[in-house]
């Protein structure tokens, strides 16, 4: 359903590829009193991960690996896994050949080669052909270097198809169209755990973190019995999601992106704005922001045409669906809506309510 990018580096990397397992850091230490938070939301971004889906491999300092699949859903596993060499992907401070100050990686997923591409691309590799005087390069995928610019890629960052095409486009060619046969030893877990959220509630009925959350939606968007059809429409059409989308370099993002495809055309891209209390006045201008960024940056399409590339500079605010979810509304957000101006599809506001018994969180959707 969707591609995504994960960060390693040369100690990393090697034994990812030989054991078939990406793996992403557990936090950046057990002190401090936001651990819990940044864990949801390293978790978050995992949880994207569906099987089937392609994973890319940014290795620091060298460039873009490809091209591998996910055989597994993400799960959180802290055995050591042996590599060549006597070298290590560690779980917990407490394997047998921990050293001290070396990266903890216990949240991961299975993988295996789909199309192996020995020769990495760096980040400013140009393609050979050009649009206007215009060069393609890996620096044209917006979504890792946004991250990269704010210091936010040391998880996972999630490509879209566009951005996954320019990818594999750029692999094949530096590597002439000529996939390797890689030597692997898939690595097994003996007791995977699933990867849960906290669900209990704080006082006043809310999430704990907002990154809960959006984790837990991300989880279960698109299993029919979270009942998120009822907002988000057909989940079969749903080409591929996203969360914590950057809107610029100098900050801001959409807490989660939804693309919809029906017959071979997408029709349409939710973006879903979350707020762990009461939705209020300002966040129906925030989303207005957002869906015009969404209009200007995500509808905009590229075809090629006799070796040139043609850009559809007609932004396509009306395929745009805003969704604000949050733990109650304002009648402040109410009115807002009613006077809500802009060309796309008018916000939807949802209330959840937790039921952390069941691992569950329920939707209503408030009309105005």
């Amino acid at each position: 359903m969707g591609a995504h990018v994960f960060i390693v580096n040369e100690e990393t990397f090697p034994i990812t590829q030989f054991r078939c397992v990406a793996a992403v850091v557990r936090d950046m230490g057990r002190r401090g009193k936001y651990v819990e938070k940044t864990r949801a939301d390293i978790l978050a971004d995992l949880s994207c991960i569906r099987k089937g889906d392609r994973v890319f491999f940014y290795e620091i300092g060298v460039g873009f690996h490809g091209i591998y699949e996910t055989v597994s859903l993400p799960f959180i596993d802290e055995d050591e896994i042996e590599g060549r060499d006597r070298k290590y992907l560690f779980g917990n401070e407490n394997n047998s050949h921990f050293i001290r100050g070396s990266l903890i990686l216990p949240n991961r997923v299975l993988i295996e080669p789909k199309k192996y591409l020995v020769k990495p691309v760096n980040e400013w590799r140009n393609a050979s052909r050009s649009a206007f005087g215009r060069f393609t390069s890996a620096i044209d995928l917006r979504s890792p270097f946004y991250k990269k610019a704010l210091g936010r890629g040391k998880s996972i960052t999630h490509l879209f198809p566009e951005e996954e095409a320019t990818l594999i486009e750029l692999l094949m060619e530096v590597n002439n169209g000529q996939v390797k046969k890689l030597d692997y030893k898939p690595y097994k877990p003996r007791d995977p755990k699933p990867i849960k959220f906290d669900l209990t509630p704080t006082g006043n009925g809310e999430v704990k973190y907002e990154k809960i959350l959006e984790g837990w939606i991300i989880q279960n968007l698109d299993n029919p019995s979270s009942k998120m059809d009822s907002f988000l429409g057909d989940l079969k059409e749903i080409e591929c999601f996203a969360n914590y989308v950057p809107v610029s370099i100098a900050g801001g993002n959409l807490d989660i992106v939804v693309f919809h495809r029906k017959n071979n055309k997408r029709y349409k891209i939710t973006i879903i704005e979350l707020k762990k209390g009461m939705v209020k006045q300002d966040d129906i201008n925030q989303i207005k922001n957002y869906v015009k960024w969404a209009a200007e940056n995500l509808t905009k399409i590229m075809i090629e045409k006799h070796r040139k590339i043609e850009i559809g500079l007609l932004s396509k605010m009306e395929m745009i669906q805003p969704i604000i979810i949050g733990k109650g509304i304002d009648h402040s957000a109410l009115e807002g809506c009613k006077m809500y101006s802009l060309n796309s599809l008018r916000p939807i506001l949802i209330q959840y309510d937790l039921e952390p018994k069941h691992y569950k969180i329920n939707f209503s959707q408030i009309g105005y």
